[in-house]
């Protein structure tokens, strides 16, 4: 049974894996909640796989980017919100310090297949991808 949900999620386009770099600048998208709320998201490449959250600061309801797509530090070991220097796992979203006080990001399941990312989630509809940017 568990396999034919899995089989039953939606995948959805958000963009090339093409061009996101170890530890380098992520690729931006929205997504819509059922409820009709858009949010914005992103995706990365860190440590040989790609990852995927709501760019929502625990700490406060900010984007964790100060320029487009720039998340991680200056390392590209850690994801970091520009704005109070909340410090973040790339790897699971984990607050790692700062202001976060132990909230995570929000992940997002995601796949690569064949040079593209997909979203993995029944919960969220991308509506804007790198494609329709």
């Amino acid at each position: 049974m568990a396999e034919l949900n899995a089989l039953m999620i939606k995948k959805q386009l958000i963009g090339p894996a093409e061009g996101l770099e170890e530890g380098g600048k992520g690729l931006r998208f929205d997504v819509q909640t059922t409820e009709g709320e858009i949010i914005p998201a992103f995706a990365i490449h860190f440590d040989y796989q790609y990852f995927a959250y709501l760019n929502k600061c625990g700490h406060i309801a900010v984007q964790l980017d100060y320029m487009p797509g720039e998340f991680f530090s200056d390392d590209g070991q850690t994801l970091i919100c520009s704005t109070h220097g909340a410090e973040y796992a790339p790897d699971s979203g984990a607050c790692l310090g700062g202001p976060c006080f132990g909230i995570g990001l929000e992940a997002l399941q995601i796949k690569e297949d064949e040079g593209k990312l997909f979203l993995l989630n029944d919960e969220y509809e991308v509506v804007t991808n790198a494609v329709t940017a």
